[in-house]
């Protein structure tokens, strides 16, 4: 890894220690000058990494009373979208039971979300109901949400990241990549098409890139490990990846 890469990447991953409760540190001094792309990458990172017991519960899919996994899709991340009380909420639903292997009731665990307090919208550590769903697009989209992007247009599919980045002109092709016309970004959403019908189905958040060796680490959510996964030195230009979305500042 180069050196500009190294600083980048430790300095990413540094900052994350103070964003890892989701959104927490975003109540201190003013970053509105900054570009959301570093810190969604904190917050990316800070979802994986947290030490705190009700954050670590939202790696796993399952009823959050024990990081056990389930198998089922049952995810904060949905719960966190799917929350009437929450102002963020994205007017849609999921259910409260399992969707893959097994129909065991969601659980519950608390984080951040904006509720009405008093008649007043208040940043509120409170009780989030898990839902289910595939849920690798709330993931990103909560990624960015908490990294001050702008995330009208996205949705839960995966795909709406990429039509996200047509629309904003921050959509950019592998083979921009390849041709080294477009360097990935931390905070950078990375759309996969394993299906090979040129819309992505899968999606991740990208952490850092080495742009001499044209890989990047990633934080996704609803692998194959039904599971928040921390992937190493991915290829940039391999044959699933369909392109990388940047956010825009909202």
């Amino acid at each position: 890894m180069s050196a500009m890469n190294t600083v980048r990447t430790t300095a990413v991953a540094g900052a994350a220690l103070a964003m890892c409760l989701g959104g927490l540190a975003m109540a201190g001094p003013a970053r509105a000058a900054a570009a959301p792309g570093s810190l969604i990458a904190e917050q990316a990172l800070g979802q994986y990494t947290s030490g705190n017991a009700e954050v670590q519960k939202r790696k796993y899919e399952g009823d959050a009373k024990g990081g056990d996994t389930e198998r089922n899709n049952c995810n904060f991340y949905t719960g966190f979208w799917t929350a009437k009380a929450n102002l963020r909420w994205d007017r849609t639903s999921a259910p409260r039971t399992g969707t893959i292997n097994n129909h065991q009731a969601c659980g519950t665990s608390k984080g951040y979300m904006y509720i009405k307090v008093d008649g007043a919208w208040k940043k509120t550590w409170t009780s989030v109901k898990w839902t289910s769903r595939a849920w690798c697009a709330d993931f990103a989209k909560y990624t960015w949400y908490w990294g001050k992007a702008d995330v009208k247009g996205l949705n839960a599919a995966a795909d709406s990241f990429r039509t996200y980045g047509k629309a904003h002109g921050t959509w950019h092709t592998e083979a921009q990549v390849a041709a080294n016309r477009y360097r990935p970004k931390p905070g950078d959403v990375v759309s996969y098409d394993d299906n090979r019908d040129g819309r992505a189905d899968h999606v991740g958040v990208v952490t850092s890139y080495n742009s001499a060796r044209k890989v990047y680490n990633s934080v996704e959510g609803n692998t194959s490990l039904e599971q928040l996964t921390y992937k190493k030195t991915q290829s940039a230009t391999s044959g699933r990846v369909l392109g990388y979305t940047s956010p825009t500042a909202r």
